[in-house]
């Protein structure tokens, strides 16, 4: 006897598609630092940096929060001075999206792209890309313009999913 039941898939999936212009402020040290160095090494490899970054609708100071980015970045090879690879969350505080989030991980030259490896919330199953640039660098501070694009599934119902696409375990 099975202990699972395959369901035919009754109706498609529903997919969105996600596009969003957004900047991050990176600041190293001061009284307004967003991030910390929680593994540091004389030589840098595997030094290890945890992060809260402000996402924000603009790089103005004024510019309004939208989320944060918060995870982490660590220094991941030996030969390159700033090979760094990343792992965070783009947590979103704004009404719209509040509580959902983009699971987004990659390395860090001074621009390219990272990978959108899954979401939660209104994001559920997101897959995508962001594309970002350094546009301002003080040496202690930066600002990266992100250009995010992503596919998702939304999730619908009580269940936490589409009425036509539910089935059970096992009866």
């Amino acid at each position: 006897m099975a202990f699972y039941a395959i369901a035919p898939l009754l109706c498609t999936l529903a997919q969105s598609e996600l596009y969003m212009h957004l900047y991050i402020n990176q600041v190293s040290e001061g009284a307004n630092r967003n991030q910390v160095v929680v593994v540091n090494t004389t030589e840098g490899f595997g030094r290890t940096v945890i992060t809260n970054w402000p996402i924000a609708d603009g790089p103005a100071p004024n510019a309004t929060i939208v989320g944060r980015a918060q995870g982490m970045h660590f220094l991941s090879s030996s030969q390159a001075k700033y090979n760094w690879y990343t792992s965070m969350n783009l947590v979103f505080e704004d009404t719209r999206f509040a509580g959902s989030s983009l699971q987004v991980m990659g390395t860090f030259p001074k621009d390219g792209q990272w990978s959108i490896s899954g979401g939660t919330g209104e994001f559920t199953m997101a897959r995508g890309i962001v594309n970002y640039k350094k546009i301002q660098d003080t040496g202690y501070s930066n600002i990266r313009e992100l250009h995010v694009h992503a596919y998702y599934t939304p999730m619908i119902g009580d269940s936490g999913f589409r009425d036509c696409n539910s089935w059970k375990l096992g009866a």
